[in-house]
């Protein structure tokens, strides 16, 4: 089972997922494109873990109640993962080894009017079911 590594840009924060992701999208919700301008690539892992500087991260609620949480090193400001619930989404571009291309498109609904969407990937108005 393929382990991967990645951190925050200045270091201080280190993680690792074991396996495949159950998952992999291209997210278009509103929360995702405020965070980085634009699609956010996501990978849903079962197995998602910090190994050091967790406890040096800011955690951000969009929507109180809403259940997600978003993980940024407060040093560098870098997104490093995300919960929603029991559930735990890292960013696929920052992890280490070979790339995980997403399999599909979700929240397209609240995709922003410059989204160019690639045309073989299926698209979802939230997660696929």
């Amino acid at each position: 089972m393929a382990t991967r590594e990645w951190s925050c840009m200045c270091g201080n924060f280190k993680g690792e997922v074991t396996g495949e992701p159950n998952l992999a999208v291209w997210c278009h919700c509103e929360q995702c494109r405020q965070q980085t301008g634009a699609p956010m690539e996501l990978g849903i892992f079962e197995k998602l873990e910090a190994k050091s500087g967790d406890d040096d991260l800011i955690s951000y609620e969009h929507t109180e109640g809403s259940g997600v949480q978003r993980k940024s090193c407060k040093k560098c400001g870098s997104f490093c993962y995300k919960l929603i619930g029991d559930t735990k989404v890292a960013p696929l571009g920052s992890l280490s080894g070979e790339a995980i291309k997403p399999t599909c498109n979700i929240f397209v609904a609240d995709k922003g009017s410059h989204a160019v969407m690639a045309p073989d990937l299926p698209q979802h108005d939230g997660f696929p079911a």
